[in-house]
């Protein structure tokens, strides 16, 4: 470990002035646009075209007909408007997740794939005409999935209409830690990183002049302030269009977000500070019960890392998915580059949040104080799942992915609802008094009334297995 290390949490002060040197910047493009609209309303009101119209070009009279003098005369033939839409469907959905959309992204917070690759959508279909305008940009915002590299860049999506912001679905975030230095430190990345780092790597530190105080001094990053910016950045934005009432709330950034994937870069073990308080109030009561799944790759494994998996899992409806991977992405001097997993299938660890249902008040926790009217939870996944003789009111059964990056295939996993974690982990355990004696009719569970698997057991009982643990 470096002697600098741990690194204080901060906003660097030079980020802040850049990003707020843009802002203005977006304001006067606005009223430039609303002074032309004003003028172009003007000229119409007095009968003024406000193009500058230039008389066509006519063309010679010749007897000689050629394919481009009968070309305007040939009438195209036409297609059925349920292919027509299947085609602009097609052509308006990207197989990969479209990085920054709305803004320029950064070349140092890509992948080199995202540098290299073109256009996997034909977006010049919206320039076509009106009806395909109106059609396309719904598929264009409904049938993809949107990467940001960074909290401005998910800020500027306010500028969407909420009409298309609310056909978004899934969202991933890409948080790459930024560090500070005032002295002249060489600062790596460890291999215990990654097992596929072979050796370490050197991180871009960003050199800052030596103030004279004690409060911006020393080795500094802008990580976790960094997750409470993207996760500020998904509250209502301010829409003049919107009516306030008093009794509906104004809809978030993406109102209809169903899934989040949050990539943690170069977040290093024993390196960062614990994270603020206010992002227990971000995650678990501004943002909290929202989304059906949530999957963190590369969260630190030490304890705050602990906290900080444990704070997102707010986010999460009753019964929700939490999928903690290790890292994916690791960020190098010219960019981001891609970690595969070292086996076959990914070594993530699964975890279903608030899965017990809150009619027995010894395995409700302090946050499971609202009804299952006003916060529902979480779908179930589509399709039938597997027999198994230990499916009862304790577990439930969900869909978790085979390889994160992979093609999307799924299988079905049975969960344990008072641990959260998979059965096969907490089998053993939670079948412990099943039979309190061979010559005893198995334990009625307290929450059902039926005899199965893992029976949950009266609040005597458990205090009496709790005086015994102590």
């Amino acid at each position: 470990m470096n002697a600098s290390w741990p690194a204080w949490e901060c906003r660097d002060q030079a980020d802040q002035a850049e990003l707020y040197y843009n802002q203005p910047l977006r304001a006067e493009n606005r009223r430039l646009e609303d002074e032309n609209l004003t003028l172009k309303r003007l000229l119409r009101k007095h009968g003024i075209s406000w193009q500058n119209t230039q008389p066509k070009p006519t063309r010679s009279k010749s007897s000689r007909v050629t394919r481009s003098s009968i070309s305007h005369d040939r009438v195209l033939p036409h297609l059925p408007v349920e292919i027509q839409l299947r085609v602009l469907c097609y052509a308006l959905t990207s197989p990969h997740p479209i990085v920054d959309p709305l803004c320029k992204s950064k070349p140092e917070r890509m992948l080199p794939r995202e540098k290299r690759k073109g256009n996997d959508i034909a977006i010049h279909f919206l320039a076509t005409c009106r009806a395909y305008h109106f059609e396309g940009t719904k598929f264009l915002w409904s049938n993809n999935t949107f990467l940001f590299t960074s909290p401005t860049n998910l800020r500027q999506f306010a500028e969407l209409d909420l009409v298309y912001r609310q056909q978004v679905r899934h969202a991933t975030f890409r948080l790459i830690a930024r560090f500070y230095d005032d002295e002249d430190r060489v600062h790596r990345l460890p291999t215990s990183y990654h097992p596929k780092l072979k050796s370490s790597v050197k991180l871009a530190v960003q050199r800052r002049p030596k103030e004279k105080t004690l409060a911006r001094r020393g080795f500094r990053a802008y990580a976790w302030y960094q997750l409470i910016d993207f996760l500020e950045a998904m509250l209502p934005p301010h829409d003049p269009a919107c009516k306030s009432s008093p009794t509906e709330p104004r809809p978030r950034l993406l109102p209809a977000l169903e899934t989040l994937r949050i990539d943690f870069v170069n977040f290093i073990n024993d390196l960062l500070q614990y994270p603020p308080q206010h992002l227990h109030d971000l995650a678990s009561h501004q943002l909290g019960c929202m989304l059906n799944e949530v999957t963190l790759t590369g969260v630190p494994t030490d304890e705050c890392g602990l906290r900080v998996s444990t704070e997102l899992s707010g986010l999460l409806k009753d019964e929700g998915l939490l999928i903690d991977h290790p890292p994916t992405l690791v960020a190098v001097k010219d960019g981001i580059r891609l970690l595969q997993c070292v086996g076959p299938l990914c070594d993530h660890s699964l975890k279903v949040v608030r899965g017990m249902p809150s009619t027995n008040d010894f395995f409700s926790d302090s946050h499971r104080t609202h009804s299952q009217s006003d916060f529902p939870p979480a779908p179930s996944p589509e399709g039938k799942p597997p027999y198994s003789a230990f499916y009862s009111c304790r577990t439930i059964w969900k869909k978790v992915p085979i390889k994160l990056d992979g093609n999307g295939e799924r299988r079905w996993e049975l969960f344990d609802r008072v641990s959260g974690m998979a059965w096969e982990d907490v089998e053993e355990e939670a079948t412990l008094f099943d039979f309190l004696d061979d010559e005893l009719e198995p334990m009625v569970c307290e929450n059902c009334g039926e005899c199965h698997p893992g029976a949950l057991l009266p609040n005597e009982l458990m205090d009496l297995w709790d005086d015994e643990l102590d």
